[in-house]
């Protein structure tokens, strides 16, 4: 809907206050949308058309340690006879202390005039506070009001058992071990002003109590039991072709589905999850890193079975391999392709682009003769699945397929020739979880987590809550499918031992050696923010980490590792005073590298047109940005000893078999080049 016409009214900022913006009227967050309520109005809209469009203004107000937004509309009545109304106002909380915030949620006002605040709150709460600490703000301001008036003591402990009750019903995970000093204050003041027995939210205060102490001492829960016996020799990864394709996309779907209504989505916070890799941090969502590591299994599991190999060791040679022809392994990715599109069915996007990323990694992506024996069908069926995970427009059409998969049938659906499925499997969703990682950890890095002032700056958690509330929407479309499990394909992948990606390289150079007339390989496509190593950025959001080229250079027939992966920034603030050297020292600090191994690393512009600029290390960076580009690679320098990597080719973006003589050139690197760049930014 576009934008309604800016009209601006003079003489509507509050006294002292400073006007903010002046914008377009009937903000829907703030209630005003088509249809709705304004806040603070209480008026239908048939009531509103006897008025003329409201001029909104916007200002900050400072209160005991917080920072309101206000929105102040006034209306004009049609009829010039009729007296103006007072402005309509609303207001909520922008920033505070943690004392303000704590106040503002105990207030028995907020619930009326900032409807979103507790659930934000207590969504996001970890990534500025703890759980016992929040407890004991709580404690403390109920104790503060006890030389209060009554009726005050009373509201206020009245909603913090709301509260508690919310908090409980919607995040029981937040209670640990941890939290039981505080839960035993509570519980003393509740006995003590009487409350214990009193009747809160879903029954009295003292089952409460109870409750919240059934998740602090939880029993221990029972571990599923591997169907994989100890001893048992490793699985065939070439067995898929035992399988129905549609059976196994089932068996996938199923345990994508169990760990994404497993997942706790405060655990994908930009702020927890983007500390994950720091020292004693290795603790820290367990849930993501439950749902990442399946996606690897998944990936890894086609990865072996096309290249027809059994990992025996860590080593780079402890590989069991089993020799395939080109046309028998054509019918692997066949195979996997079908997999996949059973997978898109189900709407389980997570297993699809696991199967996708997979196939689109350089040790399968290069089997230029595999995939040359593969069929046409298989191929456009392969080139669909790729254009859902398109990098283009920030991944804009699984975004839009994920938003209408919830009730519309999917266009792929609709063209396949298979007949329509049964309602027997159910009708729930998995989404791909990097897409939200991606998003908040952009919001992470966006805005400051406080002000200049220190106060926490809360509008960036309202943002956070937005994409966690989508999470929370998904996990309930999730409970809609109706699969059972088939032991024999779960024996099967529980049993099979994916290949390091050493040994996936290597095996795949093996299969299909290096071609000597091979182009270079194209320079990776601009990026957008600071990423850590290209591996662990894969691993972070699921993505398999076998993705590199796996041709390199050989120095007395060993082969030598290739460069570290560059990392790739936008450098967003930087001063007229900070040179090259400082620049990269920092980035390289940001994303948990040893900055005293700077020297290594050099600093380049990357310029409109394929074009690059290094900057020298006397330069000031802040002159290069104001141009055409505020994009740069950090890259470790060349060593004169290390030959550049080749590049081998294999299937197009479309997923037709590469051209002959070279043609191919390996043309997919490119776009799988821009999805590592872009994967958690």
């Amino acid at each position: 809907m576009l934008p309604r016409p800016l009209r601006l009214l003079l003489d509507t900022s509050p006294p002292g206050g400073v006007v903010l913006s002046s914008f377009r009227s009937r903000d829907p967050e703030e209630g005003g949308g088509p249809g709705g309520r304004v806040v603070g109005g209480g008026q239908e809209e048939e009531e509103e058309e006897e008025e003329e469009e409201a001029p909104v203004s916007v200002w900050d107000e400072e209160e005991d340690g917080a920072v309101f937004t206000v929105t102040s509309r006034q209306y004009r009545p049609l009829d010039p006879l009729v007296p103006m109304p007072p402005p309509r106002s609303s207001r909520r909380l922008r920033a505070g202390t943690l004392e303000a915030l704590v106040r503002h949620l105990l207030d028995s006002r907020t619930s009326g005039t900032d409807v979103t605040f507790m659930s934000a709150f207590l969504a996001t709460h970890r990534a500025f506070t703890s759980t016992p600490a929040l407890l004991g703000l709580m404690a403390d301001r109920l104790e503060a009001l006890e030389s209060h008036p009554a009726d005050e003591l009373e509201r206020t402990t009245e909603v913090a058992i709301s509260v508690l009750s919310t908090w409980l019903a919607s995040h029981p995970e937040d209670f640990g071990s941890e939290a039981k000093g505080q839960l035993d204050r509570l519980e003393s003041f509740l006995l003590q002003t009487g409350y214990a027995a009193g009747k809160g939210v879903g029954g009295g205060s003292a089952d409460l109590i109870r409750n919240l102490r059934s998740r602090v001492d939880p029993q221990a829960p029972d571990l599923p039991k591997s169907l994989a016996l100890p001893g048992d020799p490793p699985a065939d990864p070439t067995d898929v072709l035992v399988f129905l394709a549609d059976h196994l996309a089932e068996q996938l779907t199923l345990l994508d589905a169990e760990l994404f209504l497993n997942l706790i989505p405060s655990q994908c916070l930009g702020g927890l999850w983007g500390h994950r890799d720091r020292p004693g941090h290795s603790h820290l969502c367990p849930s993501v890193r439950a749902t990442i590591t399946q996606f690897n299994k998944v990936a890894g599991a086609v990865v072996s079975s096309v290249l027809g190999a059994t990992s025996t060791g860590e080593g780079p040679g402890e590989v069991t391999i089993r020799p395939l022809r080109p046309p028998q392994r054509a019918r692997l990715l066949e195979k996997w392709i079908r997999v996949a599109e059973e997978c898109r069915l189900l709407r389980n996007f997570s297993s699809v682009y696991a199967v996708v990323s997979a196939l689109q990694s350089s040790p399968i992506h290069r089997l230029r003769a595999a995939w040359g024996e593969a069929t046409r069908d298989s191929l456009r069926v392969f080139s669909s699945l790729c254009q859902i995970f398109s990098e283009k427009d920030n991944y804009s059409q699984s975004r839009e397929l994920l938003a209408q998969e919830v009730k519309l049938q999917s266009p792929l659906e609709q063209h396949s020739k298979k007949a329509p499925r049964s309602g027997s499997r159910g009708g729930g969703v998995v989404p791909y979880l990097g897409t939200f990682l991606k998003d908040l950890v952009m919001l992470d890095a966006a805005s400051k987590d406080e002000l200049e002032n220190g106060y926490i700056n809360f509008d960036k958690r309202r943002k956070e809550f937005a994409v966690l509330s989508e999470l929370r929407r998904l996990q309930n479309e999730c409970r809609g499918y109706n699969l059972q499990p088939d032991h024999d394909i779960q024996r099967w992948l529980q049993g099979l031992r994916p290949l390091t990606e050493a040994q996936s390289h290597r095996v795949s150079c093996e299969v299909e050696p290096p071609g000597s007339s091979d182009p270079p390989a194209p320079r990776v496509l601009r990026p957008t923010l600071v990423i850590s190593q290209w591996t662990e950025v894969l691993g972070s959001v699921g993505v398999p980490t076998p993705l590199v080229s796996c041709d390199r250079s050989s120095i007395g027939g060993d082969e030598v590792p290739a460069t570290p992966a560059p990392l790739l920034t936008r450098l967003a603030q930087v001063t007229s005073q900070d040179k090259a050297p400082s620049v990269v020292s920092r980035v390289l600090k940001k994303n948990n590298r040893d900055s005293a191994v700077a020297s290594e690393y050099e600093l380049v512009q990357l310029l409109p047109g394929e074009r690059e600029l290094t900057i020298p290390a006397s330069a000031n960076v802040f002159y290069a940005m104001d141009g055409a580009s505020h994009d740069f690679l950090l890259r470790q320098r060349r060593r004169s000893s290390t030959a550049t990597p080749g590049v081998t080719s294999g299937p197009s973006a479309s997923g037709t078999p590469p051209s002959e003589g070279g043609g191919g050139s390996f043309p997919r690197i490119k776009a799988t080049g821009r999805k590592i760049a872009r994967a958690l930014f």
